[in-house]
């Protein structure tokens, strides 16, 4: 049932899990869904469908750039986060290590303590979940951009091409009889 509502869409979300004492984030990817559904659109975009075109890319775009920033700062958060345990481990307990083991310190030897400890691996696994949903981000921005890039050219072709006006109207071409 429509229940009145004009425009029905969806909602898309990424969720970030939470890590140590940051909550878990939920990013609404509805408006880069609503955009990414509508770039075939753009291949036959005309004056009367890109000023919509436009607007929904946009909407995209500026949400695509919104949760990117999260994204970086969550990064920075990540690194923060493991150079915290890092440090914690390699000069609080990582001496200790040393002389109950009778090991010589190495930076193999610290690379192989630090892979043991459940924090470490866990704040490495969020950097690696967040440089990847960086990368999605980032490639859904290219894409927004390359889009709107063409759809400009595109319209700009129709109006030197005199099958459009400077307001985005089509003219329609009438051939009078006996020309």
């Amino acid at each position: 049932m429509n229940n009145g509502a004009i425009v029905q869409s969806e909602k898309y979300t990424i969720t970030i899990p939470a890590f140590k004492n940051i909550p878990q984030l939920i990013l609404d990817i509805s408006k880069i869904k609503e955009g990414e559904n509508r770039f075939l659109e753009a291949k036959i975009v005309n004056g009367a469908t890109y000023s919509d075109l436009e607007y929904c890319f946009n909407e995209g775009y500026r949400q695509a750039k919104k949760h990117l920033s999260t994204v970086m700062y969550q990064i920075a958060m990540a690194k923060k986060a493991i150079r915290q345990v890092k440090s914690e481990y390699l000069l609080d307990k990582y001496p200790d290590f040393l002389k109950e083991n009778r090991i010589k310190d190495s930076t193999a030897t610290k690379e192989a303590y630090l892979e043991k400890k459940e924090e470490y691996v866990a704040a490495l696994d969020r950097l690696a979940l967040l440089n990847s949903l960086e990368c999605l981000l980032e490639g859904k921005v290219k894409v927004f951009e390359n889009v709107c890039r063409f759809m400009r050219k595109e319209i700009d072709l129709q109006i030197r091409s005199g099958n459009i006006d400077k307001y985005g109207r089509i003219i329609w071409m009438v051939k009078k009889p006996g020309r």
